[in-house]
């Protein structure tokens, strides 16, 4: 949206999100996501501690401070630093067990199937990414860490209105992923909403309004990054 806004308005803004629930690991995940933060902690702060141009532990130090710091970035609060230690965890520990994990996919074989392979890693990645976010979301580690012990613990119960809001969302999911696919893997460009039939073109706006009215959050809820 702020991306389009600017466009309107002249300004060409920086790619600040590139799809990154289809990396296939961690680092791949932080090239990837909030690109202007990750990119100035990499250029002011893990550079300064000397990156990757030091012995072996001070490198995943480094790398592990940089992640911890990036959570207190994000608020005084341990959910955020808790936060950035588990990312930072995870990328020191996907460098060491590299080897491993190679040896592992050679081992089941795994290694002669890139596409079957190339999409275990997305979705483990996907795993462990929303993990994270437990601890970045919750109101505090209490919090969190009782939502972890419920995901494994408390079958609970669905009700009848919640499984249809469930099943909405996950249709409009779904739609977005599909475009997402396509973008990612070169298919199409953008939406395919501009043609050259006006009619087409008219239906297709009015339908996107349509699902703006119906599924838009109009409450006034706060953007949750307008906290950091």
């Amino acid at each position: 949206m702020a991306i389009g806004s600017a466009k309107i308005m002249g300004f060409k803004l920086m790619t600040n999100f590139n799809r990154p629930y289809f990396s296939r690991n961690i680092a791949e995940f932080w090239k990837r996501w909030h690109i202007s933060l990750s990119t100035w902690f990499k250029d002011y702060l893990y550079i300064s501690l000397g990156g990757n141009r030091v012995g072996i532990p001070r490198w995943y130090l480094n790398l592990f401070l940089v992640f911890t710091i990036s959570g207190l970035w994000h608020g005084a609060n341990w959910t955020y630093i808790i936060w950035g230690a588990i990312n930072g965890f995870y990328l020191v520990f996907a460098i060491i067990s590299q080897d491993w994990r190679k040896a592992f996919a050679k081992l089941i074989y795994l290694d002669r199937l890139p596409k079957l392979n190339n999409f275990v890693q997305i979705i483990l990645t996907f795993i462990l990414a929303c993990f994270a976010w437990i601890f970045f979301r919750a109101n505090n580690v209490q919090d969190a860490f009782l939502i972890v012990e419920r995901m494994v613990s408390d079958k609970g119960t669905i009700y009848i209105g919640e499984m249809q809001q469930i099943i909405l969302s996950l249709f409009a999911i779904a739609m977005l992923l599909f475009f997402e696919v396509l973008q990612e893997y070169k298919f199409k460009s953008q939406l395919p909403i501009r043609t050259n039939h006006w009619l087409k073109e008219t239906v297709a706006y009015a339908g996107l309004v349509i699902l703006i009215l119906m599924l838009g959050v109009f409450d006034g809820g706060q953007f949750i990054y307008f906290q950091f």
